[in-house]
């Protein structure tokens, strides 16, 4: 082969397209995706923050009436994080550049979900809120968060997902809650490895989130270009947190 990345985009692309052709099958295969994302999320997550900060299938009710369900929410202080998941992917339609099609694709895979954090957030920092856990226990959120991170994760690597993010997404930033970080759960995978401690994964969030729009790139990994060295690390504690 003249081109060894056709084999390699081969061998990751072609299982999907195997399991969804499998009738009797393709409805499992959908809902492993699903539960693999915010699962592998959750995971990542709780090596940062501690499982005991890291809530998982929070479901909102407001009086008797469920609200919304946020899948992985995580409460640090007076910051929150709130990831949505999704395991839409593009199709094969789009990927040969149907405009239509990956407008529809987009839409399905992050702008809902995007959605469904923002509604989630404004729960946190409302009032008549109920948070309650799959066991069915009711969590006290206590005081308001300060900040509320949403985040949008894709099941896997998307093409152009930051472009799109840009050109596409509807976003509703307020004073509380922040510009969303839209990006896929290879990139997470990274974030967390290098930024392997709240501080500096909430730095990393609080940053975006304050100069994402003056950024331009491929993907989420080339805006990634943090002055983590102590020095640093100190002045944005400061900044953030109010301490030294």
């Amino acid at each position: 082969m003249l081109q060894h990345y056709s084999l390699l985009e081969a061998i990751y692309e072609s299982p999907f397209f195997w399991m969804v052709r499998d009738k009797d099958y393709s409805s499992t295969a959908l809902a492993n995706r699903g539960h693999f994302t915010e699962t592998f999320i959750a995971d990542r997550l709780d090596a940062v923050f501690g499982a005991s900060r890291v809530l998982r299938n929070v479901e909102i009710y407001k009086n008797k009436n469920r609200y919304a369900e946020v899948d992985v929410l995580v409460v640090y202080g007076d910051r929150a994080i709130v990831v949505q998941a999704k395991s839409k992917r593009l199709t094969l339609e789009a990927r040969k550049g149907n405009d239509r099609q990956l407008k529809d694709d987009f839409k399905k895979a992050v702008q809902e979900s995007y959605d469904q954090a923002l509604l989630c957030s404004q729960a946190l920092i409302g009032d008549g809120y109920r948070f309650v856990l799959p066991s069915g226990a009711e969590i006290a959120i206590g005081r308001k968060p300060k900040f509320i991170f949403p985040i949008c994760v894709v099941s896997d690597h998307y093409p152009a997902l930051a472009f799109q993010a840009r050109q596409f997404l509807q976003t509703m930033a307020t004073e509380s809650i922040q510009s969303p970080l839209v990006t896929d759960v290879c990139t997470v995978d990274v974030f967390v490895e290098m930024l392997n401690s709240p501080l500096q994964l909430l730095n990393y969030l609080a940053l975006r989130a304050r100069f994402g729009s003056k950024l331009s790139g491929s993907n989420e990994l080339t805006n990634a270009r943090l002055p983590l060295d102590a020095q640093s690390l100190g002045r944005w504690r400061i900044r953030l947190f109010g301490f030294g």
